[in-house]
């Protein structure tokens, strides 16, 4: 992790989380703390506790298992981070979820499953003007993302209309440009990227309820057997006008079976459910096939085309925490991830300390 406690002594939108990883580890008879990224020379790890007043540093054994939940791309990609990894390796110690994912890197993993093809949107990076040029020319909505972005942040719809491309930005709805030609287009693109890397995505007839723009956050994990299985699925809907339905961009958020059984008829709701866990099982285990890292938890992004042909809009292997919904204990995801921390170094099954 790279956070501190705040003046509360909470870690914030985080802490929910944290307090249902304790109870759940208390239960089990497993030790449960919080670390900062820093060196394992020393054999000890500065790690957090929580208290009555909060959490409090202390000096404590280096865990068995690491759950990687560092919210920093760049940290990620710092040489502290490297030395980090370096040293677990040479220790022996599993770490999941190390790294961010970026969407052109898990487009190209996924192009390579031929199961997989027609459920992916073609996709393109941004940087050449004539590689740019061609791939307008075949779609008349584009969507255009940072390859390393979250929560809806900095997407654009680019839209042909009248000879123009119209413009529209996500988190600003009166923000709407236009381009006379293809080449302005450009400009104005590479204007806004400002050197980060974007992609180009062929826009999809979304599926929508009330004019409001509808798609699937899958959260799957792996089980003591290594296989990917489902702890949730939410039904996101987008404010009406905007282009993306991302909760943190204003969206509305449904149980996902829920949703199905209201939006379509009992037969259908239950076909098109199967066909989205699948289609989520089979992305999954097509990136940990082709991916060195070791992953147990991912929340991958589906939607819904006015066919319901399902599309593959995302993958995110550090899911948002924040907590949405009333659990008595705690939340399903939270026992997924201890299990698979036990999986993946059995010795604390009979250690019980993680």
């Amino acid at each position: 992790m790279n956070q501190t406690p705040l003046q509360d002594g909470t870690f914030g939108e985080m802490e929910k989380f944290y307090q249902e990883m304790k109870s759940y580890c208390n239960q089990q008879g497993i030790p449960f703390y919080l670390v900062k990224l820093q060196s394992l020379q020393d054999g000890v790890v500065e790690g957090y506790l929580p208290g009555q007043g909060g959490w409090k540093a202390l000096p404590l054994p280096i865990p068995d298992v690491f759950y990687n939940r560092i919210h920093s791309r760049k940290l990620e990609q710092s040489p502290s981070f490297k030395l980090f990894k370096t040293e677990l390796e040479e220790r022996s110690i599993p770490m999941f979820n190390g790294r961010f994912l970026s969407k052109h890197d898990v487009h190209e993993l996924l192009i390579l499953e031929d199961e997989l093809l027609p459920n992916l949107p073609e996709t393109i990076l941004f940087n050449e003007k004539e590689t740019f040029l061609t791939f307008i020319e075949k779609h008349s909505v584009i969507y255009f993302k940072p390859a390393s972005g979250s929560q809806g942040r900095n997407i654009c719809r680019l839209t042909q209309v009248a000879g123009k491309w119209k413009i529209e930005q996500s988190g600003h709805l009166q923000n709407v440009h236009f381009a006379d030609t293809d080449e302005k287009l450009f400009e104005t693109l590479k204007k806004f990227s400002r050197k980060r890397s974007f992609i180009l995505q062929k826009g999809i007839s979304l599926f929508e309820t009330d004019q409001r723009k509808v798609d699937f956050r899958i959260l799957l994990h792996r089980n003591e057997q290594l296989e990917w299985k489902v702890t949730s699925m939410v039904a996101r809907i987008g404010d009406p006008g905007t282009i993306v339905s991302n909760l943190a961009q204003g969206g509305l958020m449904k149980n996902g079976p829920d949703f199905l059984k209201e939006a379509f008829e009992l037969q259908d709701a239950s076909r098109i459910y199967q066909k989205l866990v699948r289609l989520a099982k089979n992305t999954a285990q097509a990136l940990v096939e082709n991916l060195d890292d070791s992953f147990g938890e991912l929340g991958i992004d589906l939607a819904l085309d006015t066919d319901t042909h399902p599309w593959i809009i995302e993958v995110n292997s550090k899911p948002s925490k924040k907590f949405q919904g009333n659990y008595e204990t705690f939340r399903p995801s939270v026992k997924s991830i201890i299990d698979f921390m036990l999986a993946l170094n059995p010795k604390t099954i009979h250690k019980r300390s993680c």
